[in-house]
Order: C-alpha cells, then structure tokens, then sequence
C-alpha cells in the first residue's frame, strides 16, 4: 500500500509497506501481503486503517518532536489523524502515534529578534579568530548558519525576544552542598535553580568554581537533569573537570569540545565506580539531617561574615589610626591622658565633636549653656582648657576615638568568635558537607551501580539510539562556546548550560550556546577582562543602532554577561558573591575599593609583620622600547626586567618555596617574550589577558611605560581598570609592583591609584610629601553621620542655616556613587587642623584662627590614600555676604588653602549650576593630577 496515502495498523505495528491489498469481510479483514499470495484474515479490532492524510510541508523554521525528542532532516509529515507518518530527506518514512508527534516552529519570529539574528549572522561571517578554526573553516558562519531554526523553550529564543526572565518560586527545593559553600554561593544556588536565566557575579577569589560544582551535583543527580559547562576557552571549564576528578566523580563529566578534545575523551572514556557508596541511613533520613543542620549554619554563616566584615573594618582603623598617631606626633599638642567623660565610648567621642562644633558654628563656645550641657551630657569640666585649646582637646578627643572604636571592634569580634566557637560551628559545617557527600554518594550508587558502560565512538554518540544513554550516563558535558551545539543531536536541548568567564564570551558566540539549552546560568564578572573583538568588522557590517537594534545586542559593545545586564537590568536574577578567599586582605581590599564599592567580605589572614605590597621604581630615564618592524611587534622595558631580576627575585628566595610560586603579568606580549628568555622557566610569565582565571603566591607586575611620547601614548592601554583589577587580583600573598618612577604618579588613572593605595598601606611617610594630609576618612564618616542624623532631626526646629549645605551633601553623595567619579569619597565638617600638616606658611593670626577649629564644610578627597582634592564651601547670604566679619574670616581660609595648594571652591546659595561647576573641577582634578 502507498505510504502516501494509507497508514494500516495490524496489532499496535504499522504495516503499510508490507501490504499489497486489503478487504473488509464482515466482522474480518482479509490482508495480502507482498511476500506471500495467501491472505490472512484479522478481527476488525485488530486493524487500523488510515487514509486522504493532511500533508504538512516542513519548512527550515521548524522542527518535528517526537516525545520532545528532534527528528532531524524532516521533508513532510503526513497527518492521519490518530497516527503519523515523518517522511525524512533521506527517503525513509517512519510511523508514529499523533499524540506524541508535534510541529514547533522557530522561536524567533517578531521582526525585531530577526533581526538581531541577522545583525549576529553577517558578523559570524567575518569572525576569523578562534581555536575551532584550524580545524574547520569558517566554523562560526556555518554553525550560525543552521540557526535558522531556534526552539521557543530555548533560552536564546527567550533572550533576542526580550522577553520577562520567568522565577518559578513555588518550586520546593532541598538542596545539598556534597563541596564547601557560603551564604552568598547558597542563594546563586537557589535562584539558579528557579530561573530561566540567572547571574552569578564572581569577582576574584569568591569561589565561582565551588558554586557551580554544587549546581551541578543538586541539578545532575539530585534532579536527573542533563547539563553542559561553557566557556570561551578550553582552560576556563577545565578547572570544573579538575576538581571533580579530585573529588572522585571525573565520570559524570564528558570533556568534548573540539575535534582533540572528543578524540581524548572517546579513547578513553571514564567509567563509574561507586562500590561501597551506598549509605545505611536512608534517603529521608540524610534529607532531613541535612535541613535541620543547614538551619544552624545559616545563622553562624552570618555571624562569621559580620566577623569577616569587622576584622575589615578593625584593620581599616589600625591604619588609619597609625596614620593620625603619626600626624599626631608631629603637631604641638599635650596629650590629654584622662579625658573628663561620664562614659567613653567612640559614639560619645562623635557626639562631643558634635555638639562642640555646632556651638563654635552658632558663636555660642563660651556661653554658659554650652557648659552647661557640657557637663550634663558629657560630663566634660576642662572648660578652660576648651576655650584656650578647643583645636587641641577635639584631636585628643579624636585620638580617643581610634582607640575606643578599635577596642569595641577588637570586643565583638572576640564575643562572635566565643559564639561560633561554643556553637561548634566548624564541626556542623563539616557535619553538614558529610552529610550531603553521603546523599550524594547514596543516588550515584543507585544509578550507576547496574548501568552499563558506554561503549559509543565519537562518530556515533549523537545519534538519537545512542546520545540517550550518553547523557544518561555522562550528565555533565563540558565544551567551549564555540563548539556546543556539535557536541548534541541537532535542535536538542541541555536542561541547563552554564557559561563561566561570561565576560569573556562575546555576542556570536555566546548565541550559539544559548541556542541548545532551556535554562542558562550566567557566570562572569564585569569588572574582569572582557572578550576581544575586531573592530573592523563593524565597519563592513555596520553598527547595532544603524540596524534598528537595541543597544543591548550590540556585538561591538557588550559580552555576554553585559549584554544580559543591559537587557534585564534590576529584572534579571542575580546574586554578587561576596566572601573571598584567595587574596591577602590588604591586597584584595584595593580591588575591594576600587572596584566592588566594599562589597567583598575577606576570609583570609593577616599578620602584623605581613608585608604583602611593595612598589619598586626604576631610577630616573627612558627604559621604554618599541619593536616597530618584523613579525614580532611591540614595548618592552629592559631596566624594569633588570631591577626585577637584580633586586627582587633574590631577595623572593627566602619567602616563596620555589621559582614556581611566582607569577609575572605585563600588559604587552613583548615584555612576556623578554621575560621569558630572562627569567627562569619557573616563573610563569604572561600578559594579563591570558593570566585571568590563574594565581599565584607572588606576583610582579611590570608596566612598562615611561614618560617617553611612546609612554604616553601606551596610557590608555595600560590604565584600564578590568586589566588592573585582574592583575593584581591573581597575588595570593605578595603583590609587586615595578614602575616608572614618576609616570604614573598623578591621580585619574588605575596605577597611579594603585600606587596611591600601595603607598597608603605601608605606611611609608617618605613616599608621601605632601604638606596635606589625610582627613581620617573612617572618623570623619562616622563624624559626618552624626551631623546628618541631627541635621535630619533639627529641621523641624528652625535650623535652616543647614538646609543649603544638606542639599550639598545630597548632590555630592549622588555625584560620587557615578563610576566616573567612583575614585572619590567625601567628608562634612573638617577641622583645617586635619588637613594641614603643619603651619610653619601661616602668619600668627591665620594660625590662631585655626587653633579656634576652624573647619571647612565639604571636603572631596581621594579613595585609595584618602588626600583631600578639593575643598567646598556653602556660603548663605546671611553668615557671610551680609556680616563683614565673616568675609574676614573666609577670605583668610582662602589664603591659607592657597599657601598649601589645597582647591577650595565657594559655593553662594543665590548661585546657581552647582552640578556642573563641580563635575568640572572633578574633571579636571583627574587630568592634571
């Protein structure tokens, strides 16, 4: 019978082909078949017999599913009703029951997302780079080629659409953490397992790989789920692969990827041993133990991060108090050893500071209500004293701040301690992970413990008798980006994918991983490295607004993780991890500054002998040179080499067990080259680019430039601050620095903050000369709070003299938090005894003037050493235009900020274009240093 027209069904087994002719006999039906001339004759209940189909043409925007499994190379099906015929390009027909037989059609389909592929397609076609081509030409064109068909479950067709980012909260979840984990890598856990797409924002040394090991076991063997790892790079998902060998599990993972990749992984395939994993207790038992002690962890987890968090703070006040007893040292101040207080604590220090502050603003330092507050809120009696050395006693009351707030850090980091400690928080963390080991060893044991080994090549794993069983048996399929959708039967689905180095994956690339899979977890760090791209292909293919695309699929513009962040903002879910683990505190606490706004909370130690930055500048000349003709082009810089082998690697010996401890990083490919044939093979020297993802316990890093117009010219390049914070991040233990000695020197730029920062640290007083000093930013904040809790509380009292200088602050707080101006903070109320080192430039009365705390009201100063950049003044009508007394006063602080070179900028409250004045003057504070 033709297949065309007739589907007969004998017994649940379509028969067609096999069938010359048929006949309705009464309750019978008679059967010829083409093999053999006698009939047979069958119950008509035995018998289907189908015919006129619905032919439905397949076009290359669809897709036919059986039981949601693809069947590829589709020409036709024809529709019969209860039954089905597929009939494929090769000439073959199969039959199938209608119920499980579905058309889908592609995905992307509204005008817009067409044409984000398109704008994506003419850039495959340009794209020359990558490792796949050495193997395949033109691998990215033909690969997005077959993208004309995407499925509508796939994340990708979820993501050109734009559509909202689903969270399915009623999901029940009883997650196990078989690897170590934390508070943040817990919640990553969670919404990763209840969202579409989901962010996980590691910076440096947060445990990124961990977090994605406990995806993988809660969403592998917990939920039966088939899952691929990705990157951009073979190097970035072989550290999953690594530790799960360690851990004993290298058989959940198939490493595919390229041709070599395959080859190696089908040599030699992996097999499961689980013998002596089954677990006595059963399966609810462990389930329950695990969530009665995840109760207990998560409260200690928190109180160990507040621990964390003020062992930050606690060796933030250190320095800075070792900063002001020097500063201290150096004035003429009698140290007072017994302040007159009821009770001393840091917040009576702020509140006197205060209260004597507002009454020296109002005039009102000698009346005898002052006093007399004085002493009933304080209990302070030295009015003399006060009167004669107000300046004096409010430093030795700031002095008696450091100590008291370091003291009360040093108390409750001690009571948290006792508490984690009797608690036995350690122990129930290790409880906890045995617990979830032993789970997950138990349903291993229950899978594999009967299931055959795979014994499929890479030629015929994808094919849909075999790939079942494959992914059955290795869960975990790691590739890059790149070669994905070569690792799975056409238009099938992974269950997840998750893309580690996100940052590092560009928009084409990227496409094509979340073309094959329904769920993605999105793995990256903004503040690191992003992918490169040719920017000359735009040129060909013109720009993504030209093309009436959204902003946030521009190929030239974003990666991956940026292009996601862009499109969903605030609406996506994502999760930062904060708790690090690799860096020395003071090392990572520059990053922690600079570019995560103090998120990080710091898990490793420090000692007080701890030496872990250290600056070496070359002496004074031109050292850069550049290599201009040849293959082999680019800066080098011999002396900063020579100073490196000369005076530093010697002395290295003796902290770092071996050569191979060391790491050298250098923005220019040719500084690596020199490096290389100059240093020892131990030391394993690269550009920063190809260090991402990689540390060491000491690391050098050489800048290269000088003060050369080829220096210059290199600023650009060097100063960016995802090159910077990937390099000093990969430092374990030991940072340093070898630069020019003056280049970098000036504020605006990363290095020049990283030396500000590295010279801060240390504590050095020879490396900062000048005659402005710190602010004291911790005091001066905790200072600044309580003037704006008062100034809030005192509006309904006829303060209005503040409501100008709030407004001030408003704006400041807004201008600072933009990333242009993140290298800034800001402090209210500062003592110009605070700001000056000394006063041997003041004449008597300007001297006078500042022993009597004059204070200036806004001053803008630098993150990283905390030097004042610019002053600010808010000057009302009343206190100062109008009272001829006043202007004295104002004109003799302009003199003297003038004499120490420290800006200082009036604001009138009957002026106006504050925000754009001061925008301006920060503008041009970064560029002239």
């Amino acid at each position: 019978m033709d297949e065309e027209e007739y589907f007969i069904v004998i017994k649940s087994k379509d028969r067609t082909s096999e069938i010359a002719s048929y006949e309705q006999l009464g309750a019978n039906i008679q059967v010829t078949y083409l093999s053999t001339p006698n009939p047979y004759n069958y119950y008509a209940s035995d018998v289907i017999i189908l015919s006129n189909p619905t032919i439905r043409v397949i076009t290359k925007e669809q897709v036919v599913l059986h039981r949601e499994n693809p069947l590829n190379n589709v020409m036709r099906v024809l529709d019969f009703g209860p039954r089905v015929r597929v009939c494929f390009k090769d000439g073959t027909r199969r039959g199938y029951e209608a119920e499980y037989v579905r058309i889908e059609n592609s995905g992307v389909k509204t005008s817009d997302a067409l044409k984000i592929m398109e704008y994506w397609r003419a850039i495959s076609v340009h794209i020359k780079s990558g490792e796949e081509q050495s193997e395949m030409e033109d691998f990215l064109k033909k690969q997005f080629g077959k993208l004309s068909f995407v499925r509508p479950e796939s994340v990708l067709s979820h993501y050109v659409s734009g559509s909202p980012v689903n969270i399915d909260t009623s999901v029940e979840l009883q997650p196990i953490f078989p690897f170590r984990y934390n508070l943040s890598q817990k919640v990553a856990l969670d919404q990763a397992l209840r969202s579409k797409i989901s962010i996980i924002e590691g910076p440096p040394g947060t445990g990124k790989t961990q977090t994605i090991l406990n995806i993988l076991a809660n969403l592998t063997v917990m939920q039966q789920k088939k899952v691929a790892v990705v990157s951009g790079n073979n190097a970035a998902v072989q550290n999953v692969r690594d530790k799960l060998e360690a851990e004993g599990y290298p058989f959940l993972v198939a490493a595919l990827g390229n041709k070599k990749n395959k080859d190696s992984f089908f040599a030699n395939l992996p097999v499961a041993v689980v013998n002596g994993w089954e677990s006595e207790l059963p399966e609810e038992e462990l389930l329950s133990k695990i969530q009665e002690l995840d109760g207990h962890i998560t409260r200690l987890m928190k109180l160990d991060v507040e621990k964390a968090r003020l062992k930050q703070q606690l060796s933030a006040y250190v320095l800075e108090q070792k900063h002001f007893e020097n500063y201290f040292s150096k004035q003429d101040i009698e140290p007072l050893e017994k302040l007159s207080f009821y009770r001393e604590t840091p917040e009576r220090m702020l509140e006197f500071m205060k209260d004597s502050h507002l009454a020296v603003r109002k005039g009102k330092e000698a009346g005898l209500l002052y006093k007399f507050k004085l002493f009933v809120k304080h209990g302070f009696t030295e009015y003399k004293y006060l009167r004669e050395q107000g300046v004096d006693v409010i430093l030795n009351v700031q002095r008696k701040f450091y100590i008291l707030r370091i003291e009360e850090l040093s108390d409750r980091i001690e009571q948290i301690e006792q508490e984690l400690e009797s608690a036995s928080y350690l122990p129930l963390l290790k409880e906890h992970q045995q617990c979830s080991a032993q789970l997950f060893r138990h349903k291993l044991h229950e899978k594999y413990c009967n299931l055959p080994r795979e014994n499929c090549t890479a030629d015929d794993y994808r094919q849909s008798k075999n790939f079942k069983s494959f992914i059955n048996y290795y869960p975990i399929v790691l590739s890059t980006t790149h070669s994905l959708r070569n690792c799975i039967p056409e238009n099938d689905l992974f269950d997840y994918v998750i893309i580690d180095e996100s940052s590092q994956v560009d928009l084409v690339t990227g496409a094509l991983a979340l073309s094959c899979c329904k769920h993605a977890i999105i793995v990256g760090d903004t503040k690191q490295l992003p992918q490169i791209v040719t920017m000359e292909i735009e040129q060909v293919v013109g720009n993504a607004a030209s093309a009436g695309i959204d902003e946030a699929y521009n190929y030239f513009q974003h990666n991956l993780l940026s292009s996601m962040l862009a499109l969903y903002g605030d609406n996506i879910p994502k999760v930062m991890l904060k708790e690090h683990y690799r860096c020395h505190p003071r090392i990572i606490q520059f990053c922690n500054q600079k570019y995560y706004n103090g998120d990080l909370v710091t898990f490793t130690a420090e000692e007080e002998a701890d030496m872990p930055l250290l600056i070496y500048r070359t002496a004074p000349g031109n050292h850069l040179r550049e290599v201009t003709r040849g293959e082999k082009r680019g800066k080098f810089n011999q002396r900063e080499l020579d100073v490196i082998e000369g005076e530093i690697l010697a002395g290295l010996e003796e902290v770092a067990a071996g050569q191979s401890e060391i790491g050298f990083v250098t923005p220019y490919r040719k500084q690596v080259e020199k490096a290389a044939g100059q240093f020892t093979e131990d030391i394993e020297s690269d550009t920063i680019h190809k260090y991402q993802g990689r540390e060491k316990p000491i690391m050098i890093m050489s800048t290269v430039l000088d003060q050369t117009r080829s220096g210059k010219v290199g600023m650009k390049f060097v100063n960016n601050p995802c090159m910077i914070n990937v390099a000093v991040s990969r430092a374990q233990n030991k940072f340093i620095l070898v630069t020019d000695h003056a280049l970098f020197r000036k504020y605006g730029n990363e290095i020049g903050d990283l030396t500000r920062y590295m010279e801060y640290s240390t504590l050095d007083e020879n490396v900062v000369e000048s005659e402005i000093v710190s602010i004291f930013d911790l005091l001066y904040k905790e200072y600044s709070a309580k003037l704006h809790v008062f100034r809030e509380r005192a509006k309904g009292f006829n303060t209005s003299r503040f409501k100008s200088e709030n407004l001030m602050e408003a704006l400041l707080i807004e201008l600072l938090q933009e990333p242009a101006y993140s290298g800034f903070t800001f402090g209210n109320q500062i003592l110009l005894k605070n700001l000056i080192k000394n006063v041997d430039k003041l004449e008597d009365q300007e001297r006078q003037y500042i022993k009597n705390r004059a204070s200036v009201d806004f001053v803008i100063y630098h993150k990283l050493d905390m030097t004042a950049a610019l002053a600010i003044e808010v000057d009302g009508f009343e206190f100062h235009e109008n009272k001829p007394e006043q202007l004295e006063r104002d004109k003799m602080k302009d003199d003297i900020f003038k004499k120490y070179g420290l800006k200082l900028k009036r604001f009138a409250t009957n002026e106006s274009s504050e925000e754009r004045k001061i925008r301006e003057l920060l503008d041009d504070i970064m560029q002239s240093g």
